[in-house]
C-alpha cells in the first residue's frame, strides 16, 4: 500500500512529546513532561450547569451546525478581550477554531507550498513544527535570546533563503512565556520583528496561548498591537484559560487572510463545535471572568515559584547548568553542559520516577540535546519539591557517569 500514500507522509513525524508522555504513565512517576493545564483551574460546576441548560433549553444553537466563522456572541467578547491588549480586531476579523492547533494547520494550508520557508524560534513549539512540515515547508531556526529572537540572525536567514532561491513566507513566534523556553520577548524585539516583516513582505504568526497567564512582571505589547500594516495573524486558545478538553480557540487577522482561512476550514470541518462555543459564550456572559483569571494566575505563580525554589535547592551547582525564570505560562527551560544528553539521561530519570521532556525535538536544526522542558502546571507543590529533588539526583549521577567514562 506504500505507493498510495501522499508524498508528504514520507516526512511526516509523530509528536515526540506525545510518544514520550506514554512513558510517564508508569505508577508513581512525578511528571514535568506534559504541558497540561491543572484541572483544578477548570470551572467544572459552572460548565456542567450551563452545558445541561444549553442542551435542554437551547438545542437549536447548541446541537446544530453553525457558521464556519463561529458564533457572533463569542467573537464579540473575544474582540473586546483582544482590545484590552491593544489588538483592534473586529468580530468579522476573528475565526473560531478547534483550538489553536487547527489555526496553525489552516495557516500552513493557506500560505505554504512545498519548499517554502518558515522562520521559527530556536527552540520552537513542536506542534508548529508538525503543522508546517506537514505542508512540506522548510523550517529555518533563529536563535532565541533572553529577550526574544536574535533579529540580526533573522535578517541573515531571510537573505540566505532568498539567495538559495527559496521563498520565505512566515515568521512564527510565541512572544509571551514561550513554549518551550518560558522566554518573553522585549518590546524592542517585537518592534524590530514588525519592521523586518514589513521590509521583507512576510506574515507574522503570533501564537499567544499563554499571554493571559502573566503572573509577575510588567505586560509587554503584543506584536499585533504594534503592527500598522495588517501582516500579523494571532492564534488564541481557551485551553489554558477555560478547559483544554473543549478544543476551542480563535484565529484573528486581516480580512484578506481570514477569507482564505475560512475557505480552508470549510474543507476541514465545516465549523467548530456549537456546544463548546455556547459554553464559551456563557463563560463570558455569566461567569466572573476577571476573577477566574486572577485565580489562575495566582495558582500558576505559586507553582512556578515552588519549582524555582526547588531547583535552587536541589539542582547541582555546575558550570553550564541554568534555567529560565518565566514571568507567566506553564514552563521553564533548563540547559546542561554540552556533554549531557537529556534523551540518553531519560531512562535514568524514569528509574528515579521523575519525567521531563527532552529538548532536542524543539530545535529544527538538530541541536538542543543538552536541554529539557519542565512544566510546573499540573504537579502539586509537594510533587514539585520531590520531583526536582529526584531530578537533581539524576543529573548528579549522569554527570558522575560522564566523568568516569571520560577517564576510562
Amino acid at each position: 500500500m506504500n505507493p498510495l500514500y501522499a508524498e508528504r507522509m514520507k516526512t511526516a513525524r509523530r509528536s515526540v512529546i506525545r510518544e514520550l508522555l506514554k512513558l510517564t504513565e508508569q505508577p508513581n512517576i512525578i511528571s514535568f513532561a506534559g504541558g497540561l493545564p491543572d484541572p483544578d483551574t477548570f470551572p467544572r460546576e459552572f460548565l456542567a450547569q450551563v452545558a445541561a441548560d444549553e442542551i435542554r433549553n437551547n438545542p437549536g444553537k447548541t446541537l446544530q451546525y453553525t457558521t464556519t466563522e463561529g458564533k457572533l456572541p463569542l467573537r464579540e467578547p473575544l474582540s473586546r478581550w483582544f482590545a484590552e491588549d491593544g489588538m483592534r480586531f473586529s468580530p468579522d476579523q476573528i475565526l473560531i477554531t478547534s483550538a489553536s492547533q487547527q489555526g496553525l494547520d489552516l495557516i500552513a494550508k493557506v500560505f505554504l507550498d512545498p519548499g517554502d520557508v518558515v522562520l521559527v524560534e530556536l527552540p520552537t513549539y513542536i506542534g508548529a513544527i508538525q503543522a508546517f512540515e506537514a505542508m512540506q515547508a522548510r523550517l529555518v531556526g533563529v536563535e532565541l535570546e533572553d529577550d526574544g529572537m536574535d533579529l540580526d540572525r533573522l535578517s541573515d536567514a531571510i537573505a540566505a533563503a532568498r539567495r538559495a532561491g527559496q521563498t520565505p513566507k512566515l515568521i512564527y513566534v510565541v512572544p509571551d512565556f514561550q513554549n518551550p523556553s518560558g522566554v518573553t520577548w522585549s518590546e524592542e524585539k517585537r518592534r524590530g520583528l514588525v519592521e523586518i516583516a514589513s521590509r521583507e513582505d512576510l506574515v507574522i504568526v503570533e501564537d499567544m496561548p499563554y499571554r493571559k497567564l502573566r503572573f509577575t512582571g510588567e505586560p509587554v505589547p503584543s506584536v499585533a498591537s504594534l503592527d500598522p500594516e495588517g501582516r500579523v495573524v494571532v492564534l488564541f486558545t481557551f485551553s489554558k484559560v477555560l478547559a483544554a478538553g473543549l478544543r476551542l480557540g480563535a484565529l484573528a487577522g486581516p480580512r484578506e487572510i481570514l477569507e482564505k482561512v475560512v475557505t480552508m476550514k470549510q474543507a476541514t470541518d465545516l465549523c467548530t463545535s456549537s456546544l463548546t462555543q455556547r459554553l464559551a459564550v456563557r463563560f463570558f456572559q455569566d461567569y466572573d471572568v476577571e476573577g477566574h483569571m486572577r485565580t489562575i494566575r495566582d495558582h500558576y505563580r505559586m507553582k512556578c515559584h515552588a519549582m524555582l525554589r526547588a531547583l535552587d535547592r536541589y539542582m547541582p551547582r555546575r558550570e553550564g547548568i541554568s534555567w529560565t525564570k518565566p514571568e507567566g505560562g506553564l514552563f521553564l527551560w533548563a540547559r546542561f553542559p554540552d556533554q549531557l544528553d537529556t534523551e540518553r539521561m531519560l531512562p535514568r530519570a524514569l528509574d528515579h520516577k521523575v519525567a521531563y521532556v527532552i529538548g532536542a525535538p524543539f530545535f529544527v536544526d538538530g541541536t538542543g540535546h543538552n536541554t529539557m522542558r519542565l512544566s510546573f502546571s499540573s504537579a502539586t507543590t509537594e510533587q514539585l519539591e520531590e520531583g526536582v529533588r529526584r531530578l537533581g539526583q539524576v543529573v548528579e549521577e549522569e554527570l558522575a557517569s560522564l566523568r568516569l567514562s571520560q577517564r576510562a
